[in-house]
């Protein structure tokens, strides 16, 4: 079972589970970590819903309900194609909770080591959705500060980047305990190994290594400690033997030492959306093929989801079948640190506009 609930499967309920959590009905349980359980749940209109109730310890804590609000406001700012939209939160439930839509698929990293790295139009596609979505992010004012495999689910039509959980304003507001060094060994870029500031460029360089990893199968400075792959990274030089040519300049660019030298992120989309464009052309006819580069992603994607079970309402509640929109897992269970209400209309709901 993934820890951010995605794939489709939907298991039993527990004792103890809620029956409903605000205006949803809860069916059963998707996955469960550190900071809370998320549910399977229907929306008024049937729609299938990812919940994050979180632990009841930390909801006492008044440093953890602040950094839950914090981080839904910074959450529901950001939208976009390839993110995964906030649908509404409570912080000042007893026990606070986020929702966010649902759509099954596996993760970048669960799809690699099950079936071995991606390439072709697909490669290039996941490496445009992924770095369109950052420029959102960045452009909504907000740093994710955790680009990692476990954070992209590879659904029907195309990725998305998942897990706000310890993203935070560009302005470098936040409500992270100081010292404390956020994001993930591999991923995290030198500067913020040497400062700790988490920047835009800082995102770059962690969707350069994802699109390496996604190449290869390989994480670009190795595996091992956090130590000495943080030594790697700050004095070594990635790995990017079996990174395709048309993808090799930018993914260097996005991994140098010096984020000067790194292009934004929106730089990064345009340049993989002209590589995706000729890899596209291999692929579709070209009388055919769309001229919008989120239509291009969905034409060419061709990677295996595997089944997508529905969901019914269990024994003793209605039985209606759920139907309507395909909705989109948040990775709830890593992530989003929630707060108070804060809806987003109901039409971004899959993220596109």
């Amino acid at each position: 079972m993934s820890d951010n609930g995605s794939g489709g499967r939907v298991f039993p309920a527990r004792p103890g589970d809620p029956a409903r959590i605000g205006p949803y009905r809860v069916v059963g349980r998707l996955g469960a970590g550190g900071m809370g359980t998320v549910h399977a749940a229907l929306a008024p209109v049937g729609t299938r819903v990812a919940v994050k109730v979180i632990h009841p310890q930390q909801a006492q804590e008044p440093e953890f309900r602040a950094r839950f609000r914090r981080e839904v406001d910074l959450s529901s700012r950001v939208s976009g194609p390839y993110l995964v939209p906030l649908l509404a939160a409570d912080a000042e439930a007893e026990t606070p909770w986020l929702a966010t839509a649902y759509v099954p698929g596996p993760t970048l990293n669960e799809h690699v080591l099950a079936h071995g790295p991606l390439g072709g139009a697909s490669l290039h596609a996941l490496a445009t959705a992924t770095a369109r979505a950052l420029a959102d992010v960045h452009r909504a004012g907000v740093v994710h500060r955790d680009v990692k495999p476990q954070n992209v689910i590879l659904t029907p039509s195309g990725p998305r980047v998942l897990d706000f959980g310890i993203a935070h304003a560009a302005d470098g507001t936040s409500v992270t305990r100081t010292g404390v060094m956020t994001g993930t060994p591999g991923w995290i870029s030198p500067e913020q190994y040497r400062t700790g500031a988490a920047e835009p460029a800082g995102d770059v360089f962690a969707w350069g290594a994802l699109v390496a990893y996604a190449a290869t199968g390989r994480l670009p400075f190795g595996a091992g400690a956090p130590d000495v792959v943080a030594f790697r990274v700050m004095s070594g030089e990635p790995d990017l033997d079996g990174v395709p040519q048309s993808l090799r300049d930018v993914v260097e660019r996005a991994l140098a030492k010096d984020p000067e030298d790194r292009p934004s992120a929106a730089e990064a989309a345009r340049e993989c959306e002209e590589s995706l464009a000729v890899q596209a052309t291999q692929v579709v006819d070209a009388h055919a093929l769309p001229t919008l580069a989120g239509d291009v992603v969905a034409a060419v994607w061709d990677v295996p989801v595997g089944a997508d079970p529905a969901w019914h309402a269990p024994a003793g509640r209605s039985k209606r079948r759920v139907v309507g929109a395909v909705v989109l897992a948040a990775a709830l269970v890593g992530g989003l640190a929630g707060g108070a209400v804060a809806l987003m209309p109901s039409g971004s709901g899959g993220g596109g506009h």
